[in-house]
């Protein structure tokens, strides 16, 4: 007779006990297989399935190309409260509790996703995380449907009152101001510095758009796969490259404004504005005027007024343009003016809003009109909008 050594027996028995459970536990899963699967058809199928009722990774695609991806500001911006917009887990938090702690931070922040904007694992839908109207950094109020969740973040960080006085140089830096993103300000006509006695009104937009941002940004472009991931949809993007060239996406846009298309060779609708605003000769469409008003105050050749003011607030070689924004003279001497400051703060507002007057042109223009006259009280603003 052979003898089994102990650790064998031990060992044997141990494969013997494994193959047993084994058994059971496939008869079990053989019962409960039916149960399962229809487990996954109630809920992850509606994403994940062959038929999808969401289509998550066609949505994925526009995400893919979006700033909401692409900026990389969830690591350095995760602070100081800067982690309610730049992070996933700050916004999540903010919109539970509606408060932020400025002194803490996320320890393994994420870019803005799918479940930033949506609950999908909450309620097994793609509702909205919050549609509830927003209340601005000046105090105003911000409701334009669906359009509200991106006014959470799309916004001044900072009312105009509290930040508009007649200041030292060495107290203003590049970075001062509405901060990036006022978008829902100039929507909502509100947060420039208003000069005193002047009258402000808007365009229709905030009340026309049920959904605000959405209907224009998200709008889906005639022949959409014909165009590409990073025009409308979940890319946000009004404009995007298509075969090589830049698109405007008009979808949105065409309901209201009929025959509305783009501007040769530029990334600007072609919409004709009402006047010849910068008086260059020629009435053109509406950002190239809102954009030539931005260059009276700055420009690559030196003469804009924040350029000669003293001492001057943009270097001689900026431009009126988002990512000239940093070309901050760094002054350390002299003083401006409340009018000045309250010029600076009207550039920056409206640079920082990027739509060159598409989202309010009315106030746009109104506020640069002003703007230019308080630093020339010579300038003739008969062509102001009322």
């Amino acid at each position: 007779m052979v003898k089994t050594s102990a650790p064998l027996l031990r060992l044997l028995l141990l494969i013997g006990a494994f193959l047993l459970v084994s058994l059971a536990v496939t008869a079990e899963g053989a019962m409960e297989e039916e149960w399962v699967r229809q487990d996954f058809d109630d809920s992850c199928a509606a994403c994940h399935g062959s038929e999808p009722e969401y289509p998550l990774l066609g949505a994925r695609l526009g995400y893919d190309t979006s700033g909401h991806k692409n900026n990389a500001n969830s690591y350095y911006a995760n602070g100081n409260g800067c982690q309610v917009c730049h992070t996933n887990e700050g916004f999540i938090d903010y919109v539970k509790t509606g408060t932020v702690d400025s002194d803490a931070y996320v320890a393994y922040p994420s870019q803005p996703n799918c479940v930033t904007c949506h609950t999908m694992h909450d309620t097994w839908d793609f509702s909205l995380r919050t549609a509830k109207p927003v209340k601005l950094a000046d105090g105003s109020e911000f409701d334009t449907g669906s359009g509200n969740l991106c006014a959470n973040c799309h916004q001044a960080r900072r009312g105009v009152d509290s930040q508009v006085k007649a200041m030292e140089a060495s107290s203003v830096s590049s970075h001062w101001g509405a901060h990036h993103g006022p978008q829902s300000d100039i929507v909502n006509g509100t947060n420039a510095y208003e000069f005193p006695g002047k009258r402000y009104s808007s365009s229709l937009h905030k009340d026309v758009l049920t959904d605000g941002c959405v209907t224009c940004h998200m709008s889906l472009p005639e022949g959409r796969y014909s165009s590409s991931p990073e025009v409308g949809g979940h890319s946000f993007n009004i404009a995007g490259e298509v075969h090589e060239a830049e698109q405007v996406n008009v979808s949105g846009c065409i309901g209201c404004h009929e025959g509305i298309g783009q501007l040769d060779g530029t990334d600007m609708f072609d919409y004709k504005a009402k006047a010849d605003y910068d008086r260059d000769g020629t009435v053109e469409a509406v950002q190239m005027e809102v954009q030539g008003l931005l260059d009276a105050l700055v420009n690559k050749n030196g003469t804009g007024y924040l350029q000669n003011t003293n001492p001057p607030m943009f270097e001689a070689d900026a431009e009126a343009t988002f990512h000239d924004l940093g070309k901050w003279a760094g002054s350390r001497s002299g003083s401006w003016s409340e009018a000045e400051i309250g010029a600076l703060w009207n550039y920056k507002l409206i640079v920082e809003d990027r739509s060159l007057g598409v989202h309010n042109a009315t106030y746009t223009i109104q506020v640069l009109y002003d703007t230019l006259k308080a630093l020339d009280p010579s300038l003739n603003d008969s062509l102001r909008p009322r």
